[in-house]
């Protein structure tokens, strides 16, 4: 009964003993803030997709525009595509504020940055022109909750 023991305990011994340890995962470089994501990326790829299809009225008449070549759509495709990495961005590390909600948000951003891409991939100006208001409206929830700096709109968090 004692070698069966002792051999058990061997064993259990030897198992936990081999087991792997688990990877710590890549070495992410972390030295950008929320406000650099935003500043840098975030505010310049939405600001390329709300440019890219318009109308205004001026006095030389109506003016409208849209992508009209292929190097007009690859902007449009990688201003959507800078959107959806962008809310993987701000779910990494310190940048999340709190879990749930900002997961959400980004996730909000992701999906609705994903309804772009599909209207640059299909070159389609409608599409981009209406997933604007999509997009908008994913940032305008966020800021309603996130905006730093600004004690008139939102909260602000340390």
């Amino acid at each position: 009964m004692r070698t069966i023991c002792g051999l058990v305990m061997a064993a259990a011994l030897l198992i936990t003993g081999c087991a792997a340890e688990e990877p710590a995962g890549p070495p992410f470089d972390m030295r950008h803030t929320t406000r650099d994501l935003m500043a840098g990326m975030i505010d310049a790829s939405a600001d390329a997709l709300w440019d890219a299809v318009g109308t205004i009225w001026d006095e030389n008449g109506e003016n409208y525009w849209e992508p009209e070549t292929d190097e007009d759509w690859l902007q449009v495709t990688g201003a959507a595509m800078t959107l959806i990495e962008s809310g993987n961005l701000l779910m990494l590390g310190s940048r999340a504020r709190d879990t749930e909600q900002w997961y959400r948000y980004s996730q909000d951003m992701i999906d609705a940055a994903a309804v772009a891409l599909e209207a640059a991939e299909a070159r389609d100006p409608d599409r981009i022109f209406d997933s604007g208001e999509v997009v908008y409206n994913s940032c305008n929830n966020c800021h309603n909750t996130y905006w730093i700096g600004d004690e008139q709109r939102g909260r602000t968090i340390p």
